[in-house]
């Protein structure tokens, strides 16, 4: 149960940090309580005021992060408050309040009131950060792209079935469909498989932790130092191959010796793209 309500309260606590939504909400409700509009409404003014209750206090929020399944965070759950409707419901209601006297033939002085609530709006949003979030997504797309759009032009196959680091592999399959993968998105987005019975066994799911690894250090963990059950260079190529992988991609700060080793698994040489060690597997 403590664990639940730590998840509960730093899940709160992103959710405020992408932006300031819910609390423009909560001052819309205030608004609607304090000057008695949310007559107008009144069930739907009250079914948010619940809801937004039941999402902040962290007992109520535990009982519906449940109630979603653990493939949810916790943010899923504002999905049952009305967010862009009372908002727009509440500004709507002060503008008509406190706007209205001008509308016949004083609209000027009403500006300063309009830009004040558009920069409310744009504000609570958080636009810098999104944008800056989009901005970074855009570069590791085109990136992956170009390493993808390379590796295509350099394999004759009719088809490649990739081994790759996530952000690689992320992309593979919108880039050319001739990609095929060990495991997708899925992997590591558990909410992908929310409404699926169908899961990886054993090897993959080592596979995938090999290379998320192998990414972070550059060097082959053991047990004790990840927490998580790990397999070797060699494990790692025989599942590999097992899964039909015919191409693999190496961060390029793997050690030496890892890249020595799965040469002679994979009975491949290893040549460079574009950072990455790439390795072709033989028939």
């Amino acid at each position: 149960m403590a664990e639940l309500l730590r998840n509960a309260w730093m899940g709160w606590r992103d959710y405020t940090g992408d932006g300031k939504l819910a609390a423009l909400l909560l001052a819309v409700l205030v608004f609607l309580w304090l000057t008695r509009r949310w007559k107008r409404q009144g069930v739907l003014v009250l079914y948010t005021s619940v809801a937004v209750f039941c999402c902040i206090l962290p007992f109520s929020a535990v009982f519906l992060m449940l109630y979603q399944t653990k493939f949810y965070d916790y943010e899923w759950i504002w999905s049952i408050v009305p967010l862009t409707v009372i908002i727009a419901y509440g500004i709507a209601v002060f503008w008509t309040e406190y706007c209205g006297e001008y509308k016949n033939g004083g609209w000027r002085k009403s500006v300063p009131l309009n830009i004040f609530l558009l920069t409310v709006i744009l504000l609570c949003a958080n636009p810098g950060r999104n944008l800056a979030d989009g901005i970074d997504k855009a570069e590791e797309r085109q990136y992956a792209q170009a390493v993808l759009k390379q590796l295509a032009t350099t394999l004759p196959e009719d088809y490649i079935c990739l081994w790759a680091p996530r952000e690689i592999m992320e992309y593979a399959r919108e880039t050319d469909s001739m990609f095929r993968l060990p495991y997708g998105r899925n992997m590591w987005d558990a909410s992908l498989n929310a409404y699926a019975y169908d899961v990886y066994d054993e090897g993959t799911g080592l596979l995938y932790q090999w290379m998320m690894q192998a990414e972070a250090a550059g060097e082959e963990y053991t047990e004790a130092d990840s927490g998580e059950k790990t397999i070797t260079v060699e494990e790692a190529a025989a599942y590999a191959m097992e899964a039909g992988v015919n191409c693999v991609l190496l961060p390029g700060n793997v050690e030496a010796e890892v890249i020595n080793r799965m040469e002679k698994a994979l009975g491949a040489e290893v040549q460079s793209l574009e950072g990455y060690y790439m390795l072709i597997c033989q028939e």
